[in-house]
């Protein structure tokens, strides 16, 4: 009964039309829309079409960036991550783009290892962004703010992320550096940290395992860091799957908020199940603001919008 009470307020949600393309308020310091999972396949043009529309939604916000949390592509293949990079250009005006593999780039495909996967993306990525990253672990700064982009390191699992000391230390030095000022700061990886927005009851073993608890001490040494995630694909959800479930995309854990996408590209499991969705989201000097879209059909969520103020 309760996934039934769940399904019907998705649905009615899904009806409401919200067609604002403005921020909340005026005095936004930076826009940026965040989506995860497109999974994409250069063999069919579904993927292609289904991207571009939500592209052409987010070009209306004037971005500063848009995201992509991983699972670009369905199998890693060089001509699919070159589809992706190839959509992007194409339809993309945010002038800075933070993308992030994920489990589907590295170690899926089976033409080549999880190092030469690593530099696939590595090569396309600089092709198109021209941002010169030395490794698929990296950070960006988008108009005074710093996004950590976190990768898997394994060299011969696929249905994973480890975290390697090496990228431990970056990931602890550019939160120092990015949050010396007071700023928040945005740590971007495709796999959640273990226990939080319901990765632990929708995929038992969708989390970063051992790397967790490295991770987490890093992330709560800093204030106003917001780690950034996908992978479990799990639809819209918040105070009524909360309730029912509970199972929320947006939640705080020891002064850390941990924000998880659905899959863009594929219908998800519980609260808003539909393809399309991701969050616009808006800093502010207070607060940083999480807004529910299904950018490809335009469409607002009101009802889940995330405020979370600053310290």
């Amino acid at each position: 009964m309760t996934q039934v009470i769940a399904f019907i307020m998705a649905l009615i949600y899904t009806l409401l039309p919200f067609v604002n393309y403005g921020p909340k308020n005026d005095d936004i310091l930076l826009n940026v829309s965040i989506i995860s999972d497109t999974h994409l396949d250069a063999r069919f043009p579904g993927g292609k079409l289904n991207l571009e529309r939500g592209l052409r939604d987010m070009n209306r916000f004037d971005n500063d960036a848009v995201v992509v949390v991983g699972d670009l592509t369905n199998y890693g293949d060089e001509a699919s991550v070159k589809y992706f990079y190839d959509i992007m250009q194409g339809t993309c005006k945010a002038e800075d783009w933070v993308v992030a593999t994920g489990n589907h780039e590295i170690g899926h495909p089976e033409e080549f290892t999880n190092e030469e996967a690593r530099q696939n993306f590595i090569k396309y990525h600089n092709e198109y962004t021209g941002q010169g990253i030395e490794n698929a672990y990296y950070s960006i700064d988008v108009d005074g703010y710093t996004f950590v982009v976190l990768c898997d390191q394994s060299e011969d699992n696929w249905d994973s992320c480890d975290i390697y000391d090496d990228q431990l230390e970056f990931l602890d030095k550019e939160l120092a550096r990015a949050t010396a000022e007071g700023k928040p700061a945005f740590v971007v990886c495709h796999v959640p940290v273990e226990g939080v927005n319901g990765q632990d009851v929708i995929y038992e073993d969708g989390g970063l395992d051992e790397y967790s608890d490295a991770v987490r001490t890093i992330l709560e040494k800093y204030e106003n860091i917001f780690f950034i995630s996908g992978h479990v694909h799990t639809g819209i959800n918040g105070y009524i799957s909360e309730e029912l479930f509970g199972i929320s995309c947006v939640e705080e854990q020891n002064g850390v908020t941990y924000v998880n996408l659905p899959t863009y590209g594929i219908v998800n499991r519980y609260g808003i199940p539909w393809n399309g969705m991701g969050f616009q989201m808006e800093v502010y000097e207070n607060e940083v603001v999480f807004r529910a879209r299904k950018f490809n059909t335009s469409r607002w969520y009101g009802f889940y919008e995330f405020e979370i103020p600053l310290v």
